[in-house]
């Protein structure tokens, strides 16, 4: 009896390349879906950090009078960082304050954070201001051995800071600096997301700051409030173009909530917004 044997067609270079054409096109087709869930992702845990300063921030009144928190940076890093509020914040928190979004690449992180700044992290500054605390007089501001690097994806709507506040003269002489002041914190945002810095000059100083001036998105009209807004807000954090109306970050309001959204639903016009208390959100 012959054995039998069996014969193996092997692929043609057709057949492989339509397989190879296949996968190419497979891939091409779940880049994009990964790319999307990558992007939902990180903006979900984004949304829980800037969560988690607000949920602190109610904990931080309930012990201090209903007082908010203060911002502790001039813009370009300037300040005085030890009265910051990630100092002030930090004891109200089960771990360490996120401060840097998932997605924050910005430049003016120190070098030493994959940024291209040669300046002081936030805890190379404390600890330098421990280490000279005995020589200060008193009064006299610690400015630390280096410029301050960036040191938070996340800043202050000034018209909620007690240091920071607009002139008395745009707010009606009121300070809106306790929670009983606020008349609706439902719909006012404490909370968002400062600029990377790649939105001209005014943005890579304010990119190092701790809060922004909400009063300024009003000077070139309603029109102009969003290309304003850019250059201190990550407005565009988790969608939309820079400058877009419709570009979309997070956000975190007084009475603790925080959501993704779009900077024409928080911003309308100078008596049509969320961001300062008297305004009609």
């Amino acid at each position: 009896m012959q054995p039998s044997c069996t014969s193996r067609r092997a692929f043609t270079l057709i057949e492989l390349l339509v397989v190879i054409a296949v996968v190419a096109l497979l891939v091409s087709l779940l880049l994009p879906a990964l790319a999307g869930a990558r992007r939902a992702a990180r903006a979900t845990k984004c949304l829980a950090q800037i969560h988690q300063l607000g949920l602190a921030q109610a904990l931080y009144a309930l012990d201090h009078r209903e007082r908010l928190v203060d911002a502790g940076l001039a813009h370009g890093g300037s300040g005085e960082p030890n009265l910051s509020w990630p100092v002030a914040l930090q004891q109200y928190t089960d771990a360490p304050i996120a401060l840097r979004s998932p997605g924050d690449d910005s430049p003016s992180w120190a070098v030493e954070q994959g940024g291209s700044f040669d300046g002081l992290t936030l805890a190379g500054y404390l600890d330098a201001f421990e280490a000279a605390r005995g020589t200060l007089r008193p009064g006299q501001v610690f400015t630390g051995l280096r410029p301050l690097a960036r040191w938070s994806s996340y800043g202050l709507n000034n018209y909620l800071t007690p240091s920071k506040a607009p002139p008395r003269e745009l707010t009606g002489g009121i300070s809106f600096d306790r929670l009983a002041t606020i008349p609706r914190p439902s719909g006012t945002v404490q909370w968002l997301m400062m600029t990377y810095g790649r939105d001209g000059p005014h943005s890579v100083s304010f990119s190092r700051s701790d809060h922004v001036h909400a009063e300024d998105w009003a000077q070139l009209g309603e029109q102009a409030a969003p290309a304003l807004a850019v250059r201190e807000v990550q407005t565009y954090a988790h969608a939309g173009r820079p400058a877009a109306a419709d570009a979309a970050a997070n956000y975190a309001f007084l009475d603790g909530h925080a959501a993704t959204a779009k900077f024409s639903s928080l911003w309308q016009s100078e008596t049509r917004n969320s961001f300062d208390p008297r305004a009609v959100p």
